[in-house]
């Protein structure tokens, strides 16, 4: 209903723009996230976009749709390898019917082409350069990408490239400061110790040479398949799932074993194209924590830069010594990056920061701008 010149004015359900969303990896977690035991980043502005008035906005569940396991097997591997999967590009393509946006969170789509220039995926990094026109890459594909009607991009770097093909907005992703609310950050002098959690694209062999002159406890949560055979006395490894920390290890405790520790490392294995360790330092900026990092990536925000952290050239396991060392050695330095750090999260990556950056980016679109 819109009140013009005086006049009321209702909108039938059809004139109402509708956006499907896809997020099958939050399927499973809504309910842990209203009760406040799961990071509401993880909506990716799912929940602005369903609150808004703008428009219908419909979560799809994958889940839902009903095909024979074999089936989806056989698809998966041939017709959508490289993909979400089949359920997802299904769901997709039936929504894409009665859709005006198709808001992939999952990314790019092989079917994109199917999908009448409606879908609006996330990017984070450049198309693979390798094997670029075989079969598991077609969601790349410079055909694929130029049928998408927007990417909603997480670097300048991808923004820059997926402009080529197709309307593209750079937004800083965002970190739940109610969660990770930065409460009795203090660290325990009296048993100190680093924490590192993370399993995709970590260097925790250079941490743990590292580590290995540091005399203090370094807490290490990640997948058993990068856990090295000989663990140092001063190493406790706790092994993860496939979705760390939900099995090893709960929010609960990871918010105050965040809370207690000195600093926060994250190592990484240097692909200059990555964005691996975004969500660990933004959850650690949160808790008002100075970030070790490996130099690695294309995230926009650098700690050393900023003030909250030391940056650590690859492969160099007596740069993390010094580090850790210098952290243990002064506590003013660690408090005064501790605090810079959750000044930072406030500023510039709150939720509701994202969510208007999103909300803004797909009016424009519905608008034609």
């Amino acid at each position: 209903m819109n009140l013009h010149f005086g006049i009321i004015i209702f909108k039938s359900r059809e004139s109402i723009k509708k956006i499907s969303i896809l997020h099958p990896y939050l399927e499973n977690r809504l309910k842990e996230i209203k009760c406040g035991l799961y990071p509401r980043h993880h909506y990716w502005g799912l929940d602005a976009l369903q609150n808004s008035n703008k428009w219908e906005a419909i979560f799809l569940k994958t889940a839902d749709f009903k095909i024979p396991r074999l089936v989806e097997k056989v698809l998966d591997k041939t017709m959508f390898k490289g993909s979400p999967g089949a359920k997802v590009e299904l769901t997709a393509l039936k929504a894409s019917k009665t859709s005006d946006l198709i808001y992939s969170i999952c990314g790019p789509l092989v079917g994109s082409k199917r999908y009448q220039r409606k879908l609006v995926p996330w990017v984070f990094r450049d198309p693979p350069k390798r094997n670029f026109g075989k079969l598991a890459h077609r969601a790349f594909s410079n055909s694929n990408l130029s049928a998408n009607a927007a990417f909603l991009c997480l670097t300048p770097n991808a923004e820059s490239t997926f402009r080529k093909f197709a309307k593209s907005k750079f937004i800083p992703w965002c970190v739940d400061l109610k969660l990770f609310d930065g409460q009795n950050a203090n660290p325990d002098y009296a048993k100190p110790f680093f924490l590192a959690t993370g399993k995709t694209y970590r260097d925790y062999k250079t941490l743990i040479e590292g580590s290995v002159k540091v005399n203090t406890e370094v807490r290490i949560i990640g997948p058993k398949n990068q856990k090295p055979d000989v663990i140092p006395e001063n190493i406790k490894w706790i092994d993860t799932s496939n979705n760390p920390p939900d099995i090893a290890i709960d929010y609960k405790t990871l918010k105050e074993w965040y809370a207690k520790c000195i600093a926060v490392c994250i190592p990484l294995s240097g692909d200059a194209d990555d964005t691996c360790g975004y969500t660990n330092m933004l959850e650690a900026m949160a808790m008002s924590k100075p970030v070790l990092m490996t130099r690695s990536g294309c995230i926009h925000i650098n700690p050393e830069n900023e003030k909250f952290g030391i940056m650590i050239e690859p492969k160099e396991p007596s740069q993390w010594t010094n580090a850790m060392n210098l952290m243990l050695n002064n506590s003013e330095l660690v408090k005064k990056f501790g605090n810079q750090s959750r000044e930072l999260a406030e500023n510039e990556f709150s939720i509701e920061r994202f969510n208007s950056d999103c909300t803004n980016f797909f009016t424009e679109l519905l608008d034609g701008k």
